[in-house]
């Protein structure tokens, strides 16, 4: 990036910036063990350093942390500038060619092309502005935001004019990967109507979405209507910000062959056609690597685990149909190999992980009740053996997700009729408060893992035998 002129540096941040690469790889190492407080120090620390390489791989390193913890971050022009492309960045090390989409890595020699172009008047107009107001009023950021976004998009569209004519320009500023071109007209295109997208993303539900209200399809309709007024295509930078924000995608392309946009039909269809594949291509990347024998998921994670499945197995089904109505070979091959990634990975993830040690520990030995954290540790486990069963259909491993279903109600049926035999009951013979705690959290996996039906069935019989 352009030098700039910035006071001399703190104590803190000499250290971080001579930092060597051995620290930067041991802190890397220990952002899993690092306190919720630690690390927001050192992201904070980091967030003053600015952009450097080995930076930007301790970023990579927390940046999941960072998503659920959610630290306020400085306005700077460069962030602001980025904000409408941040829904299709990968980090470097999981892009893929051929998405559609940006890698993070891009980012710096684009804005090292456009800082010293844009007027520095501008940027720090823009961000004293921004740093005066709500970050979460997404209308207000996005009218202040407009004059960098629509004056950097026409710099960046003279620069990359340039690099057409000028192979040298272009391999000085970006190397010689065309695909890095490709990714700058993209982030072009969408910085061009970054005031309508950040305004309808703060309209609509934060992602992952999972579902659109009637008024949030009637605001979508009359923006994508607007936009798409003279040719379809004009829709297309908005659309694949959209989708790579929903569980569902297939629904917003459902939308979108109902609206009546400008241009011909056939437009449209290569549209469509277009977008499916974006989209198909979104979720692969979602589902590469998931059935990977490295992944060695810890017990607590299994619901987590479970969940993420369950949205990918979902954002397939919205466009299964499409896809099958287009007859592109190609496309529909794509689908399989995701639905099986999906599939192997809740089959052996979750089903196979699911611990009978931990259904097993809801009965201790001395008689006694399991206590409050045993019991939801159980209940982790057979929740995401239900969530398996839900998406079972879908991913066409019904048979497998239904056996394992079965082996673990019948383990705590097994366990509870051997407590209940066991535990010792009131002089007059009925069922003592031990037993009945035995039962009724019994009873509670198993409504969680195989229904209320069997829960019910169980109940009576239970009763009747040990009441």
């Amino acid at each position: 990036m352009a030098a700039i002129n910035r006071p001399p540096q703190s104590g803190q941040e000499q250290a971080t910036g001579n930092a060597g690469g051995g620290d930067w790889m041991a802190l890397m190492g220990d952002a899993s063990r690092l306190s919720d407080a630690k690390l927001l120090q050192i992201y904070r620390l980091l967030d003053q350093v600015g952009d450097k390489p080995e930076i930007s791989s301790v970023f990579a390193a927390i940046r999941p942390r960072l998503a659920n913890l959610r630290p306020p971050r400085r306005q700077t022009a460069c962030r602001l500038f980025f904000r409408p492309v941040e829904d299709l960045l990968d980090d470097q090390e999981n892009y893929s060619r051929r998405l559609g989409r940006i890698s993070r890595s891009t980012l710096t020699p684009c804005w090292r092309a456009l800082k010293d172009r844009i007027p520095a008047a501008l940027q720090q107009q823009v961000q004293q502005a921004v740093s005066r107001i709500d970050p979460n009023d997404g209308e207000l950021l996005a009218n202040l935001c407009d004059p960098l976004w629509q004056t950097g998009a026409e710099i960046l569209g003279w620069v990359l004019a340039e690099c057409d004519a000028n192979l040298k320009q272009k391999v000085a500023l970006f190397g010689r990967d065309d695909d890095v071109i490709r990714q700058l007209e993209v982030i072009k295109e969408i910085v061009s109507i970054a005031a309508p997208v950040e305004k309808l993303k703060s309209t609509l539900p934060p992602r992952p979405i999972a579902t659109l209200s009637e008024s949030h399809l009637e605001t979508l309709r009359k923006v994508l209507l607007d936009m798409g007024r003279d040719d379809v295509r004009q829709t297309m930078p908005l659309v694949r910000v959209l989708s790579s924000r929903m569980q569902r995608p297939g629904d917003l392309l459902r939308l979108l062959g109902d609206l009546r946009l400008g241009g011909p039909p056939q437009e449209k269809e290569v549209m469509t056609r277009e977008m499916s594949g974006y989209v198909v291509g979104n979720l692969l990347r979602q589902t590469s690597g998931l059935a990977s024998d490295s992944l060695v998921p810890r017990q607590e994670e299994l619901d987590g685990l479970a969940i993420v499945a369950e949205r990918l197995a979902d954002g397939l089904g919205s466009i299964h149909d499409m896809v099958q109505g287009m007859r592109d070979k190609e496309l529909s091959a794509k689908m399989q190999t995701a639905r099986g990634e999906v599939a192997q990975f809740v089959l052996k993830n979750v089903c196979d992980k699911v611990s009978t040690a931990a259904i097993d520990a809801v009965f201790p030995s001395d008689g006694r009740a399991a206590d409050i954290d045993t019991i939801k540790k159980a209940e982790q486990q057979v929740l995401a053996l239900r969530r398996a069963s839900r998406m079972a259909g879908a991913l066409g491993i019904q048979k497998e997700v239904s056996n394992r279903i079965t082996d673990i109600r019948r383990r705590l049926e097994q366990q509870t009729n051997a407590a209940l035999r066991k535990i010792p009951r009131n002089r007059d013979g009925t069922l003592s408060p031990e037993g009945a705690r035995h039962m009724f959290n019994s009873l509670r996996l198993v409504e969680i893992v195989a229904g209320s039906e069997e829960a019910a069935r169980l109940y009576k019989e239970w009763h009747r035998q040990y009441w």
